[in-house]
This record gives C-alpha cells, structure tokens and sequence, in this order.
C-alpha cells in the first residue's frame, strides 16, 4: 500500500524562492480580471406592511467563481515565508487561507446578491436590511446558497392631481402697533438681567431654580428620585402662552400662575402625569412629582432706543421702525406660506391613505422633531421658543406620530415623481437666513449643525417646502 504522506505537500516540498527576472523594456503590467457576472434566482413575497421578504439562491457556478477570484487574487498578493511574491503553490495557500477565504466569500456573496436583488426588484428599502439567521448562513462545499432577507420599503402612494387641493389664504397688513410690539420685544431681548433680590416672579421673568423630580403623585422628599437638575431656568409665561412652562423638557400646566409672587427659597410642587413620549421610562406615562425650589429671580431691564438703534446699527427710530416693518412682512409672508403648506397636509392625509412600515416608527419621530425645529427656525423663533415648542410636540400621541410618518412619504412620493431637489446654494441661502435670526456668524451656524447632524434635516426641511409649494402651483388658492 502506497505511503499516503507521499501525497501531502508541504513547505519543504516546494519549489523554493528563486531569484526574480530583471525587468525589460516590454515588461507591462497585466490588468485585473473583470469579476465574473453573478448568477442568481430571486423570489419575493409580501411579510406585512410595506415589508417585503425575499429568498436569494446564488448559483454553484459563481460561488466557486468568487472563490476562484480570491484565491487569484492572493496568489498575487500573498506573502508567505520562503516564497517570493506570486510564486506560492495554490495547495499551501487553500490550506493557510482556505477558512479565511471562504468567510469573505460568503460575505462578499450575501451584499452583492441582496444589492442586485434589490436594483433587479425595483425595491424602494429604507432602513436595514433583517437577514434572517444570518450567523447560521454557511458557505456550501457544493450546491447554491440560499438566504432569506426582509426589507421594508417605501409604501405604495397614490397621488391625486394638484387642481383636487384647494387652500386659504387672509389678506394681511403690518401696522404701526406691530412695530411697536416688536421693538418692545427686541428692547426686552437686548436688555440686562438683573435679579430682583426679594421681589416676586412676575409674567417673563426668569426663575433659576434647583429642580427635583420624584416617582409617584404627591410624593414626598422620601420617594425615589428620578431626576434633578442643577441651575435650570424657567420662564415664566403669562395667559399669552397659557400660563404652560418647560422644566426638563417637560411641558408643565398653568406654571406661571404657579410661580406667581413666589420669592426667592420659596417651593413649588407640582404633581402630574409624565408625557407619554418622555425617553425616561420611570417619567413616561407615570405619576411623578416635581419640585422646584426658587434660588433667584432675574428681570431684564429693557435697553432705551438710543442704545438699541446703535446695536442693531441703524441710524434713527425712523429707521429702526422701516426695517422692522420690512422685516414683520417678510416674516407675515412665510408665516402665510406655512398655514397654506398645514392646508396641504391636512388634505393629503385626507386623500391618500396606506398601510405603514412599523418598525421605522422611532427612527421616524426622531427625524420628526429636528425637521419641526428647522421649520421653527426658519419662522424666526428664538432658541428658547423652539425648545418650548419641541416639548410639547414630544407630547402628542401615537396616532399623531403615525400622521406625521404618513406625510413623510407622502411628500416624498410628489419630490420624486417630480424630480425636486435641493441645491448647495439653498442650503448655504436658509443657513445665511437662520443665522441673521439668531444673531450669529453663518459659518459657526454651519459648523455647529455639521456636527450635530442637522444638515440632513435642513435638506429635508427645504425638500419638503419646495414639494408643497409645487402643490401650490396647481393648487386652488382663495384669499379671505
């Protein structure tokens, strides 16, 4: 009986390295080998709402193409002992990288098919893919590999024709008295803080206050806390704003008749049920406890006019009061433009309606509140303005969430259909914008909302505007 060691090759075994040929003046490197097309089958199946599940098979034939290729590719590349480069036995290389080799094949395998799948398909995917037991997806010694992955996708949205959409609009003039009303805003929003010693909170004053939140309804100091803060200042709104206040993202009613004629040291508690939207889950949906120990009161003193023409460097009152009136009609114009874009939403959730992707929900929501605040921005609020307005969003319901979703890919059927898209120049143009509002540099802006991520939501914001007011070039618009 034949030695069967006498079969095995090893190292010793091998031609060993020999000197390289000098190169000549043909020498010309060979170009890479075109990966070989990959052949597949494709079945798809509805798995629920806007969710697609599909099976994947990749033939024999190109798993042992794309194993081929990679053992190519390291018998060019591979360095091993003893060996010059491009020299080594194919043998000696399956047995060193063969494990190695077969896991980049399985991987390489399982994106190219599911990337082809999903251009063969037409599939609109949003999110990740859900490869199912992806962990137990083996590479075959023979045969196909077969995989199953679920997709969401962008559901099916029937657009009616824009002439079916009718909106308002109200005839609308700046007046003396706006002016007025602004220019006490901004003499208020120039002015210095002061605190007010032992006076009492008024309506906008500022209360700093030390705040502690308990588990439970009219809980005690002995209850389980689940939350303080340190510093935080509260403004105190009058019937304007329905007397609502924020302490620690948490919308809290009728504060300001609360905190009236409170002094400092002095306690507020309040006892309430958390927003069902609150990350925390010890404060969402549950009886909490606030309390809020006033540690001072500041009032701004409104700067006079002399001194308020010069910050904003305009020369007299007259002039002062022009730019403010130019200013309140640009600002009325797009607040006009934004009630007619909530007219168009209101009547697209009326007319098309579909089934939802349910697990995008979250991430959706997310992209929700950022997108509110651009718009809130671009509206002119100020920062604290928008916080307040951002807390009582977190505190709508579910179904309102779903709304929002829905009009999500409502509008983002009409952009595509309609091939709408943003530019750099509009993106640098609502920047510039913002920043004049908020009274800084539009570079700093810039950078400050690249590195919160907030680029995105601005393209979305700005996308979204531009799609409603296409809708609003076929729309019917009546003036009242």
């Amino acid at each position: 009986m034949a030695d069967e060691t006498n079969n095995v090759t090893t190292e010793d075994d091998v031609t060993p390295e020999t000197p390289e040929a000098p190169e000549t003046a043909t020498a010309t490197e060979e170009p890479e080998a075109e990966e070989s097309a990959l052949q597949q089958t494709v079945s798809v199946k509805d798995s629920g709402p806007a969710c697609k599940e599909l099976t994947i098979e990749v033939s024999e034939e190109s798993i042992a193409n794309r194993i081929e290729e990679s053992y190519d590719q390291l018998a060019t590349d591979a360095t091993i002992p003893g060996f010059r480069r491009g020299y080594a036995p194919r043998k000696l290389i399956e047995r060193r990288f063969g494990s190695s080799v077969k896991d980049d094949v399985r991987a390489r395998l399982i994106s190219e098919s599911y990337s082809k799948a999903i251009e063969d398909e037409g599939l609109d995917v949003i999110g990740e893919p859900d490869v199912k037991n992806f962990d137990e997806i083996e590479l075959p010694e023979t045969g196909t590999l077969s995989y199953v992955v679920e997709v969401e996708v962008s559901p099916a949205v029937d657009v009616p024709a824009f002439d079916t959409f009718e909106v308002e609009e109200e005839a609308f003039e700046v007046t003396d008295e706006d002016v007025a009303k602004e220019i006490d805003s901004m003499a208020d929003r120039y002015g210095d803080m002061a605190s007010i010693g032992d006076g009492e909170v008024q309506e906008k004053d500022f209360v700093q206050a030390h705040v502690n939140i308990y588990a439970g309804k009219d809980a005690g100091d002995d209850a389980e806390e689940i939350g303080h803060h340190h510093g935080v200042y509260i403004l105190v709104n009058g019937e304007k704003a329905d007397y609502k206040g924020h302490v620690a993202g948490i919308v809290v009613e009728e504060l300001g008749k609360k905190l009236a004629g409170k002094k400092v040291t002095d306690e507020v508690r309040v006892s309430m049920t958390g927003p069902e939207s609150h990350e925390d889950d010890k404060i969402k949906g549950q009886d909490i406890t606030i309390v809020i120990k006033i540690e001072d009161i500041q009032r701004v003193k409104p700067v006079d006019m002399d001194k308020l023409t010069t910050m904003l460097g305009v020369e007299s009152e007259d002039d002062l009061k022009t730019r403010i009136k130019e200013d309140l009609q640009q600002r009325r114009e797009r607040e006009q433009q934004s009630k007619k874009h909530d007219q168009l939403r209101e009547q697209l959730l009326e007319k098309i309606d579909f089934e939802l992707p349910e697990k995008i929900a979250g991430r959706q929501i997310a992209r929700n509140l950022q997108n509110q605040a651009m718009q809130f921005a671009y509206q002119g609020m100020k920062e604290d303005e928008i916080e307040a307005k951002l807390a009582d969003i977190r505190s709508e319901n579910e179904e309102q969430a779903r709304k929002d979703l829905r009009l999500f890919f409502i509008l983002d059927r009409i952009a595509k259909d309609n091939e709408i898209e943003v530019t750099p120049e509009e993106i640098n143009g609502r920047i510039y914008m913002m920043a004049m509002m908020r009274q800084t540099r539009p570079e700093k802006l810039r950078q400050q909302m690249q590195q919160s991520g907030e680029i995105e939501s601005l393209y979305m914001n700005i996308r979204e505007q531009k799609t409603l007011d296409k809708i609003l070039e076929g729309a019917k618009v009546k003036t009242k």
